[in-house]
């Protein structure tokens, strides 16, 4: 039985090398994951609304500025997806 012993995930224009295997077998998983924002300058807006939630999220006095924030990311989701 094979167990994952480790999983890398980067983006497919970076250039990338791998060691060579010196004693057992190199198990291999290749694939694509296509975000559904394809502009990488909307995505970087959307992380970082996430993560102003995410800290947010663990003030309770900050609820007005949070749903502020959910609001804009939905819209933000709404507009910029491609369907």
């Amino acid at each position: 039985m094979y167990r994952s012993r480790s999983f890398l995930l980067y983006p497919a224009n970076t250039l990338h090398r791998v060691t060579p295997v010196t004693r057992g077998q190199r198990l291999v998983l290749v694939g694509w994951i296509r975000s559904l924002i394809r502009d990488p300058a909307q995505r970087e807006l959307l992380f970082d609304l996430e993560r102003s939630i995410a800290q947010l999220r663990s003030a309770a006095d900050q609820a007005q500025t949070l749903s502020l924030l959910l609001k804009t990311r939905s819209n933000l989701l709404r507009m910029w997806t491609d369907d």
